[in-house]
C-alpha cells in the first residue's frame, strides 16, 4: 500500500483495515499456504522448538495452517492469554485438552494448559496491522506484544525469541510513524515476499 501521507497510526489503522477487509477469500488462503511454507523453508518450524502463534480476529491474517503444520511436525506451539492486569501476555501450550474462553479482547484463548515464558520461546508469530521497509510494526494499538517483548529492544546480539509478523501485502506502507517502544521485527512473511531485518 502506497501511502506516504498517513501521519497518525489511527490514520493508518483505518486504511489498511479497509484494504485487509476487502482482499478475497482465495488470496486469504493462498497467502496463508505460502507462508506456511515459507515458514519451513526458513526453519522456523522445526522440531523441538517453542513457537507461539494466535487466533485470528476480524480480518487478521491467520495462521491456522501454519499452527497445524507445526504441530504435525512435532513443534510445541503456544497461544497468548491476556492478563487481567498489565500488558505481559502469558504463552499456553495448544493441545487436545485446552478448555477455551473469550478473552478480554473477544477473542478465543485457552482457559489452562502448560505455560511458557516470553522468554523461553524460540519464534513468536504476531499478528500485525501494518509493517514497513524497516519492518517496524503497527499493531492494534493495546501494546501487549511491545510490553510483553520489550526485553529483546535491551539486547544487541541474542535475539531470542525471533519475532516474525504474518500479514497480506496490502498491509504494507512506505513508513510507519514509530515511537520509541514499537518492536521492530526480525521478518515478515506475506506469502509474496520474506522481508528480512537487516543485519548490522
Amino acid at each position: 500500500m502506497n501511502i506516504t501521507s498517513l501521519s497518525s497510526k489511527s490514520e493508518a489503522r483505518r486504511a489498511i483495515r479497509r484494504a485487509r477487509a476487502l482482499l478475497p477469500p482465495h488470496e486469504r488462503h493462498a497467502a496463508e499456504l505460502a507462508v506456511a511454507t515459507m515458514a519451513k523453508q526458513l526453519g522456523l518450524l522445526r522440531r523441538g522448538l517453542k513457537i507461539a502463534a494466535y487466533i485470528p480476529a476480524g480480518s487478521e491474517f491467520s495462521p491456522w495452517v501454519l499452527m497445524l503444520r507445526a504441530l504435525l511436525g512435532g513443534v510445541d506451539v503456544y497461544l497468548p492469554k491476556v492478563p487481567k492486569r498489565g500488558r505481559k501476555l502469558n504463552f499456553v501450550r495448544l493441545d487436545s485438552k485446552n478448555r477455551w474462553k473469550l478473552g478480554p479482547q473477544n477473542i478465543l484463548e485457552p482457559l489452562d494448559g502448560e505455560i511458557c515464558s516470553p522468554r523461553d520461546l524460540d519464534i513468536v508469530f504476531l499478528p500485525l496491522l501494518g509493517f514497513d521497509s524497516n519492518l517496524a510494526r503497527l499493531g492494534q494499538g493495546g501494546g501487549y506484544y511491545d510490553c510483553t517483548f520489550e526485553f529483546r529492544r535491551w539486547r544487541r546480539e541474542w535475539k531470542k525469541p525471533r519475532l516474525v509478523g504474518l500479514a497480506f501485502d496490502v498491509q504494507h506502507l512506505e513508513q510507519l510513524p514509530v515511537d520509541i517502544w514499537d518492536l521492530r521485527l526480525d521478518y515478515i512473511l506475506t506469502g509474496k515476499k520474506i522481508w528480512r531485518q537487516a543485519v548490522a
